[in-house]
């Protein structure tokens, strides 16, 4: 019974070893973004890396982060500076409303709507982000294919704006578990890539095998 328990082929220990490959990933990614116009290459990088190599228990992960992420710093910065500007305003109107809701109910009522909004932005990205790592788009495409699979996969969706709020909230509810921020990167590229592998395989099945497996990572 103890022998089966502790057999390193069982999941729960394979995906233990792949542990320090998250890590390690999710540390690229933080350095990566030390730019800021440079974030969605990053974020391209660790979903590419994590989704082919990681999830699949592939070799060669870290070559394929630096690989796509290099690949994904001509359209990636004009992206990343859009998404900045599309934030700033966005965080200048959840403050504009914040202090009119404080003297008017309506305005209070607005205010958690925006907000609720401004949460449904970063599903949103969840969507773009694959999709600019994987395939390319020009720049209007990309975001209304992102929209296309935002509402036709909305499950999915849902998952992973429950599954990103979760792991962030749990990483800084308290001290003791300020560290699991090393890995929470790695960590939610981990939790999206099962709605978007299912969503991907059946958008573009001849990236699939027979058995609906990605196939193996090319040198691109």
């Amino acid at each position: 019974m103890f022998g089966g328990l502790f057999n390193l082929e069982r999941p729960f220990w394979r995906w233990m070893n792949r542990i320090p490959q998250i890590v390690l990933l999710s540390l690229c990614f933080y350095i990566c973004c030390i730019p800021v116009v440079t974030i969605i290459p990053a974020a391209c990088a660790l979903f590419d890396a994590i989704s082919r190599c990681t999830v699949p228990d592939e070799p060669g992960c870290y070559s394929r982060f630096w690989r796509t992420f290099r690949n994904e710093l001509k359209q990636g910065i004009g992206l990343t500076i859009f998404w900045i500007v599309i934030a700033l305003i966005a965080l200048y109107g959840d403050q504009v409303l914040s202090i009119n809701a404080k003297n008017n109910s309506t305005f209070a009522i607005l205010s958690l709507v925006y907000r609720i909004m401004l949460l449904s932005m970063v599903a949103y990205l969840g969507w773009l982000v694959p999709l600019e790592s994987r395939y390319y788009h020009s720049f209007a495409k990309l975001h209304l294919n992102a929209l296309s699979f935002y509402f036709a996969r909305l499950p999915g969706t849902l998952f992973m704006l429950f599954m990103t709020a979760s792991v962030l909230i749990f990483s800084i509810a308290h001290p003791l578990t300020y560290f699991l921020l090393a890995f929470a990167p790695g960590l939610i590229a981990v939790l999206h890539s099962f709605p978007v592998e299912k969503a991907f395989r059946k958008a573009f099945p001849e990236d699939y095998d027979a058995n609906g497996e990605l196939n193996a990572p090319s040198a691109d």
